[in-house]
């Protein structure tokens, strides 16, 4: 028991977004990618498609990662981060609403950090006065389409299936000015070790966090190789 829960922890630290590095001596494929932390990224296959390139990216939802062509998330100064708006249809309780609220608000706060430490943009606001007259500007707007609090008393008995883990599917588009330049959807279901292993015990926002955090690092990679902050591995 003892090393499941030393297990479970260092999985949620990892979240599911990469793989760790493994020596290989695989040839260099053009959709992978290596991290400033040594992780090996993949970004998935991609293919011509509506103007631009779409991937199979496998930590998003399959061929719904799309990019402009001749976009790559560089070339502009400011990037301005929507409020999270959402559709998602759920329980009329206190208890789901609170943790609604909370990730629509900690999927914004997440995402800031992680784009300040991919340092692809030299100013990433919340609010449309930060920013700066004459700036560059790309503006990312995200709604949450499906979303469930989850509940302890299934996990408790099934949590490693499924039963009872939180739901979050983000809907992403990015633009400049009128033209989207990136569109993305995300899903994520208590994806850590411990959400599946230890999910009885844990509540239901502390989960999806883990969950939003996975979310975000995949997303904020996927960004970086395309913007050529990580070298294609080798």
């Amino acid at each position: 028991m003892f090393t499941t829960v030393i297990l479970a922890g260092s999985l949620v630290l990892a979240g599911c977004a990469t793989s760790a590095d493994k020596s290989s001596s695989s040839a260099a494929s053009p959709n992978q990618f290596k991290a400033d932390d040594g992780r090996t990224i993949d970004i998935g296959k991609s293919f011509p498609a509506d103007g631009g390139t779409r991937y199979n990216n496998p930590h998003m939802e399959k061929g719904k990662c799309w990019v402009a062509d001749s976009f790559d998330f560089n070339g502009y100064d400011t990037l301005y981060i929507a409020p999270t708006v959402s559709t998602a249809k759920f329980p009329d309780k206190p208890e789901d609403a609170m943790v609604h609220n909370l990730a629509k608000e900690r999927f914004v706060t997440e995402l800031v950090l992680k784009l300040n430490e991919r340092r692809i943009f030299m100013n990433v606001v919340t609010n449309a006065s930060g920013i700066k007259p004459g700036a560059k500007t790309l503006t990312l707007e995200n709604t949450i389409t499906e979303f469930s609090k989850g509940g302890g008393g299934a996990r408790f008995f099934a949590g490693e299936f499924g039963a009872g883990q939180p739901v979050l599917r983000v809907h992403g588009k990015m633009s400049g000015g009128e033209k989207v330049l990136f569109d993305f959807e995300a899903r994520r279901s208590g994806v850590s070790a411990g959400a599946r292993m230890l999910g009885g015990s844990k509540k239901d926002e502390d989960i999806q966090i883990q969950d939003i955090r996975s979310m975000v690092l995949d997303l904020t990679d996927f960004m970086a190789a395309v913007a050529k902050k990580y070298p294609p591995k080798t």
